[in-house]
């Protein structure tokens, strides 16, 4: 019995002794230890020092107040909004660059969310410019079918060209999604969309054309547009005319033949005004995943929409004091509603204040239309807002 006593007390000694060799190693550690952590630490300071040269850090920040007026909301209250964009770009190598947009959209009581919004590498030489990742990328120059400035492209988008000519192109990640699911598999398949674009630069205009295609999934879709920019009357003339088809899986229930789209846009610059006019026409069912049309009246202030036609006019000027308005409206015919029939006065103005060149205030209205999800039906919607901007 005293052997095993004696015995027990060995083993309790033996365990301290581990448990406290354990701890000064861990709180003291030797010196060849402490040196090798020392070396790592310094090592990466080097590196993160001699990469500092080639690191750009900014960003923007607003805070917005508005008080709105939908068809399916009526707010008895401000609505109060931030948004914070936060822009790293790094210089890895000559070729190579890395850029990222961390996104903060805070709509207070409601919705609070950070996320990042692009995140890409990109290589540049004379012939070839490549983006690889999450990134905004709009296609064709007035955006009616390939505008992806909101919703990043997931994937690869290619660029070359020359004097005379123009190539571009992309790949996006739509969905990743099971497709049959047994009991001893899973068939995983995914929605993809497609683009190109061809174009040919010549001295005084641009003549191109561009293709979109999603060939399954609920957002199906095929798409062609041809563009014009070219100089007339003093101004720059800039326009597109398209075709939308959508897929047999798409969402949408309108399928039909087809659907035709148009935008043109003339501005010209006088003084310290620049002049703007319109002219639109979106055929019943022209509705592109991809699209400058889509959620218009969230923030763009837009006076035209998916089923319609018309034309507007828009008017810039600046101010002294650091003061410029801006003021666009436009007649709008839908054929086929029914609460709006006949033209309709769309209206979106802008007043800024700026006390410098990265803050400034803004005050705004807007009286223009949104168009439901089967983007046929359209509804008024009524906006006041205060914005303050500021850039750093």
């Amino acid at each position: 019995m005293l052997n095993f006593i004696l015995t027990n007390k060995k083993l309790h000694l033996l365990c301290l002794v581990i448990l406290l060799s354990s701890f000064f190693s861990l709180h003291f550690p030797s010196p060849a230890f402490a040196a090798d952590v020392d070396n790592s630490v310094l090592k990466r300071l080097s590196n993160l020092e001699s990469r500092w040269g080639h690191l750009q850090l900014g960003g923007d920040f607003s805070l917005q107040a508005d008080y709105k007026r939908r068809s399916i909301e009526r707010y008895e209250t401000p609505d109060f909004k931030s948004n914070l964009n936060l822009y790293l770009d790094a210089q890895i190598d000559r070729n190579f660059y890395f850029y990222l947009l961390l996104s903060h959209y805070d709509n207070y009581g409601y919705l609070n969310q950070l996320f990042i919004n692009e995140a890409a590498v990109r290589y540049r030489s004379p012939r070839l410019l490549a983006d690889l990742g999450k990134f905004k990328f709009t296609l064709d120059p007035l955006g009616l079918i390939a505008d992806h400035s909101s919703s990043p492209i997931q994937g690869i988008a290619l660029q070359t060209g020359n004097t005379n000519i123009y190539l571009g192109g992309f790949y996006s990640r739509l969905y990743l999604k099971s497709k049959l699911i047994t009991e001893d598999s899973v068939t995983v398949t995914s929605d993809d969309k497609f683009g190109l674009r061809i174009a040919f630069p010549k001295p005084g205009y641009m003549l191109g054309t561009t293709l979109i295609h999603t060939p399954t999934g609920v957002l199906s879709e095929t798409a062609a547009s041809i563009d014009l920019i070219t100089n007339l009357f003093g101004g720059t003339l800039q326009s597109e005319l398209a075709w939308y088809q959508p897929g047999a899986e798409n969402y949408l229930e309108n399928k039909g033949q087809g659907a035709l789209g148009g935008l043109f846009t003339w501005n010209k610059a006088i003084a310290d005004t620049i002049y703007t006019l319109n002219a639109w026409y979106f055929e019943k069912g022209f509705a592109p995943t991809s699209s400058i049309l889509n959620d218009s009246y969230l923030e763009k202030g837009n006076i035209f929409i998916n089923n319609s036609y018309g034309v507007g006019s828009t008017i810039q000027r600046k101010f002294s004091e650091n003061w410029d308005a801006s003021i666009s409206t436009g007649l709008l015919v839908s054929p086929g509603q029914i609460k709006y029939q006949g033209p309709q006065l769309t209206l979106s103005t802008r007043l800024r204040k700026s006390f410098s060149a990265v803050s400034s205030l803004q005050f705004g209205y807007d009286s223009v239309f949104e168009a439901d999800v089967d983007k046929i039906t359209l509804a008024r919607y009524n906006r006041f807002s205060i914005q303050l901007n500021t850039v750093f």
